[in-house]
């Protein structure tokens, strides 16, 4: 079962979403839903009525139609509209055939290169960017390739930080991590980030991963990367 499937009631309610919600311009009428999804008019029709009652889509007269849309900010619909991106991106790319996501052994190759160009920033985006692909090459099984073992950076702080964010991500998924992830916490703490004004925001938001190492990084870098 899909993330986008797990969310509704019945296969009504998840087809007359999805519909509305990938829709050009996220408004149809009950009968253009019907249409669209093969559902009988009359289940659509309550189905849509449940959900305006709800307060989950919006009812706007337009003439002798009342056009629907969805209220994105209730945060079922939010969440609806999140699941059926992603499940739509997740189509896409495996219908490509090609291969976009680095390896952990390129990501690691690449934060090497910018190291010796002195660029720990370019070092820290590429590795968050990496990482943050984990859910969506997991949904196209390309988790095997992903995520083979690497060769050492050459700093052991950037080695715990790419093995420590690879095993956050994957705790999120519910999935579990390869062996080389497990490594032993840093001589010393260190803040990726630096000892600015943000350091203790980010001692307290750094995931468990990291903190067990003795890395301090706001679990946000990887929402922002």
């Amino acid at each position: 079962m899909s993330g986008a499937t797990a969310l509704f009631r019945t296969e009504v309610q998840r087809d007359v979403l999805r519909d509305l919600v990938l829709s050009a311009d996220n408004t149809r009428t009950a009968a253009d839903l019907a249409r669209s999804t093969g559902h009988p008019p009359s289940s659509v029709a309550r189905e849509v009525a449940r959900l305006v009652d709800a307060g989950l889509v919006r009812t706007t007269p337009r003439g002798r139609r009342h056009l629907l849309s969805a209220d994105y900010a209730d945060p079922f619909m939010a969440a609806v509209r999140d699941a059926f991106a992603a499940e739509a991106t997740i189509e896409a790319e495996r219908d490509r055939g090609v291969r976009w996501w680095s390896t952990m052994p390129e990501v690691a190759e690449r934060v090497r290169d910018a190291l010796a160009d002195d660029d720990s920033i370019w070092a820290n985006r590429m590795l968050c960017d990496a990482v943050n692909q984990i859910p969506l090459v997991a949904a196209l099984d390309g988790l095997d390739v992903m995520l083979a073992a690497p060769e050492p950076i050459g700093d052991d702080r950037w080695d715990a930080l790419l093995a420590g964010a690879v095993r956050y991500r994957l705790r999120l998924i519910d999935r579990s991590a390869p062996s080389w992830t497990e490594r032993d916490p840093l001589p010393a703490w260190w803040w990726p980030g630096g000892r600015g004004a943000r350091a203790v925001l980010a001692m307290q938001r750094t995931p468990p991963e990291l903190s067990r190492l003795g890395i301090w990084f706001d679990a946000r870098n990887f929402t922002g990367a």
